[in-house]
């Protein structure tokens, strides 16, 4: 048996059979294998397996759905297919307030992550990026030991055992 049946994923999401069925019907997680398509919705079938990422998606939608919408969520979905990142929300951070959802993006060239609207009010602004105020503790902690191995003012191993190590 390869895969997780839909009563294992149901149990292991806590997403029911239903919420399962709507989600597959909307694209946002299709089981990666399924046997019988006309099987009634409202049964479990036997036919039907999730993967681990899918697992792992399903629960990441249920922390989601506490702060927004299905829709919302389709919304997010769409988002990242038609911006060249995978589908997957999992492995995202994202920042879901009142009015609009922000993806807190990795830089491939920088430390400073980029952050994107993914969702917000009558769909302005999305896809727009926005600044981050200060780089993250690391960038910050690098940037400090450089300074001090740079300057001529300041003795760097008396400052070494006077802070702490990287």
């Amino acid at each position: 048996m390869i895969g997780f049946t839909q009563r294992e994923t149901v149990i292991l999401t806590r997403t029911s059979p239903s919420r399962l069925a709507y989600l597959a019907k909307t694209g946002v997680v299709i089981p990666s294998h399924h046997v019988d398509s006309s099987a009634d919705s409202s049964h479990m079938d036997s036919n039907c397996r999730y993967d681990w990422e899918q697992i792992l998606e399903l629960r990441a939608i249920n922390h989601l759905r506490q702060k927004t919408s299905l829709q919302t969520i389709r919304k997010i979905v769409a988002f990242l297919e038609t911006h060249g990142s995978d589908r997957y929300l999992h492995n995202k951070h994202l920042i879901v307030t009142s009015n609009t959802v922000d993806w807190i993006k990795p830089h491939p060239n920088t430390q400073l992550p980029q952050i994107v609207q993914v969702v917000g009010p009558a769909n302005k602004h999305v896809g727009q990026l926005k600044i981050p105020a200060i780089p993250p503790v690391m960038a910050l902690v690098n940037e400090v030991w450089e300074a001090a191995q740079r300057s001529n003012v300041i003795d760097f191993e008396r400052f070494r055992q006077r802070a702490q190590t990287p």
